[in-house]
């Protein structure tokens, strides 16, 4: 995809929030074939992959068998077995994990994102959101021969969807033809967007840190109580039956120039070393100049206003409603 890369690289990185197209190069994909892939894919991933079909994806997650979180995946299932998209960093240690797990299964797995152009769109256009090769709702996917598109949850009243093209010719022409209605942005902006989304990612620095449920993913769909047993499940389970959850996800603007990275000490204010009050999990900036993150803490601490980033004591965090809540958790994740 070298041609596609040199098309990227020559388009404008501009923040935007609406009515945008932009690359998807950090979105990593994981390729999983073969006569065993479903029944492999049942046994390591925290959701019910049995589920899913060729007309929608699967969010999901795959954990040590302590229950810590390695990566969050959008599982996207075509004809021969699926597609792992998450992110791109994690995309090589995973492949080397899960090589571990396959045994004698008849399971192959591969880095596909050399082999897919990729790029994201968020609008309310509709001669974009009316495109036939465009998934028509949340939570469905669209398959021909050589594009497949994913529809996401929407952000500012504005529909999000991903992209996957085979062929760089089709993809730029897909390109030309969406930013014809649309302005072209950065990746920041769609990370902006899934931020402000409230939709959890894992990086290298976040790796192992993190339970599911502190991620908010039992309400976003993103696990099954139901499916038996994944590597982290009875971990999982004590956590959400027996109510033991004493830390989760939150969303929150901040006033700041210097943007934190994931993984970044979140402390009581006061404190001058780690005391285990939180971390971030992903932070951009913003238009309005304000910088917005979703970073993981203890609850009662984020409630109360008392936290502050380690290295920038005069920050403080300010707590914004995510766009789910509580009420979603006995509906979603069954």
């Amino acid at each position: 995809m070298k041609d596609w890369q040199e098309f990227i690289d020559s388009q404008p990185k501009q923040l935007l929030e609406q009515n945008f197209i932009c690359d998807a190069d950090e979105v990593g994909l994981i390729l999983v074939t073969g006569e065993d892939a479903t029944e492999f894919m049942q046994n390591q991933l925290s959701n019910d992959i049995n589920l899913i079909d060729e007309g929608h994806f699967q969010l999901s997650s795959y954990s040590t068998p302590k229950g810590r979180m390695l990566a969050i995946f959008r599982v996207l299932r075509i004809s021969n077995g699926y597609i792992l998209l998450t992110t791109r960093s994690l995309v090589l240690p995973l492949l080397q994990r899960l090589q571990m797990y396959i045994v004698q299964s008849q399971v192959a797995l591969a880095d596909a994102s050399e082999h897919f152009a990729r790029f994201a769109i968020q609008t309310d256009t509709a001669a974009v959101i009316e495109h036939p090769l465009l998934a028509q709702e949340v939570g469905a996917s669209f398959q021909n021969d050589s594009v497949f598109s994913l529809q996401l949850e929407p952000q500012a009243g504005q529909r999000r969807y991903l992209v996957l093209c085979l062929s760089v010719d089709e993809a730029r022409s897909l390109w030309s033809e969406f930013s014809a209605a649309l302005q072209v942005a950065g990746y920041s902006s769609w990370k902006l967007a899934e931020i402000k989304t409230g939709m959890p990612v894992i990086h290298p620095q976040t790796s192992e840190e993190f339970v599911l449920q502190m991620s908010n993913l039992n309400l976003l769909g993103g696990v099954s109580f139901k499916k038996g047993c994944f590597p982290g499940q009875e971990i999982v389970a004590r956590m959400q039956y027996l109510g033991t959850l004493k830390r989760r996800m939150f969303l929150a603007s901040l006033e700041t120039l210097q943007l934190p990275v994931p993984g970044d000490e979140i402390v009581t204010r006061g404190k001058d070393t780690v005391d285990g009050s939180g971390k971030i999990v992903d932070a951009e900036f913003a238009r309005d100049g304000l910088c917005y993150c979703l970073y993981i803490a203890r609850i009662e601490k984020a409630e109360s206003g008392k936290l502050c980033l380690l290295t920038q004591p005069d920050t403080a965090f300010k707590n914004i409603d995510l766009p789910y809540g509580d009420e979603n958790e006995a509906a979603i994740g069954q």
